[in-house]
């Protein structure tokens, strides 16, 4: 008898779940409907399937590792290959006698939420499987929404619309784009998953953008307008006086998202001191400082 272990590709501690992976890839590698006229192909599928057959659930596994025997199982394996009707496309028919239905083992294995895969006079029909795609954005592409036309590896072309305020990691579903199904079972679905490209000087938090401008010790006293850049363009920002180092500024409707509900952009100020004072500068600021000091680690 051949070891099914081996006829499956998997170790003999193999878990279930694997070995049932390792049998849906080659089922469907060598399905006679995905191999017409192929006899070779047709004959590894029935290796597969009896395979399968001795090993393919925890009790039927469990007692062909104990060596016992199941003929019953066998013979009735064999009587449905033999009683199978072929209609000259390599279909398998439904017409077996046995108790053994073939179909509950493919609806366990290949069924999904789609539909599940079934033996017909038509022969074994299930649904393609979906398939992942990782699609690269840019920064601003994802905060305002945009179009891209990307190639699928299958050669397809596809439209994807990207809408504004999506978010790191989030997939669009583009229904029957994926694998084609098995006979008549409907094709599976893609997935594009988006992967937002950093942009220098931003960072998103939901659909608030955050930024960092630097402001002279003379504009925090005094207060300025100074030129904040923004994913639209530069725009003017009025700094009141008396600002630290580390206050927010908020900027409205700078941010991500669509235009009714776009959000805002938080601009935290950072007060730059000069590498080099000058001694004149220094000068002042100590006759200065013998007027007005004050400590700023008191709390008034």
């Amino acid at each position: 008898m051949t070891d099914p272990y081996k006829v499956l590709g998997v170790e003999k501690t193999a878990t279930l779940d694997n070995i049932k992976k390792s049998y849906r890839k080659l089922a469907k590698k060598y399905h006679p409907d995905l191999n017409p006229g192929n006899k070779e192909a047709e004959k590894k599928f029935k290796e597969i399937s009896h395979a399968f057959d001795l090993i393919g659930t925890e009790e039927a596994k469990a007692k062909f590792d104990r060596g016992e025997t199941d003929e019953h199982r066998q013979h009735e394996y064999e009587q449905y290959r033999t009683n199978r009707t072929n209609n000259g496309n390599h279909r398998y028919s439904s017409s077996y006698s046995s108790d053994y239905d073939p179909e509950d083992l493919f609806e366990s294995l290949f069924g999904n939420r789609r539909g599940h895969g079934r033996f017909t006079s038509e022969g074994m029909n299930f649904a393609g499987e979906d398939v992942l795609y990782q699609m690269d954005v840019d920064f601003v592409e994802a905060a305002l929404g945009g179009e891209k036309v990307i190639t699928l590896p299958n050669g397809k072309k596809l439209q994807v619309k990207i809408p504004a305020g999506i978010e790191e990691g989030k997939k669009l579903k583009f229904k029957g784009m994926g694998s084609p199904g098995v006979g008549s079972g409907v094709p599976g679905d893609a997935y594009i998953q988006i992967s937002i490209k950093p942009l220098a000087g931003f960072t998103r938090v939901e659909n608030d953008i955050h930024s960092e401008v630097p402001i002279s010790f003379f504009e925090a006293i005094h207060g300025a307008e100074v030129e904040v850049p923004t994913i639209d363009g530069s725009v003017m920002l009025k700094v009141p006086a008396g600002v630290s180092s580390g206050s927010k500024l908020r900027i409205k409707h700078k941010g991500a998202g669509p235009k009714e509900n776009r959000g805002n952009q938080i601009v935290t100020l950072k007060i730059v001191i000069p590498k080099h004072v000058p001694p004149e500068l220094q000068e002042a600021i100590a006759e200065l400082e013998k007027k007005y000091s004050y400590n700023p680690r008191t709390h008034a």
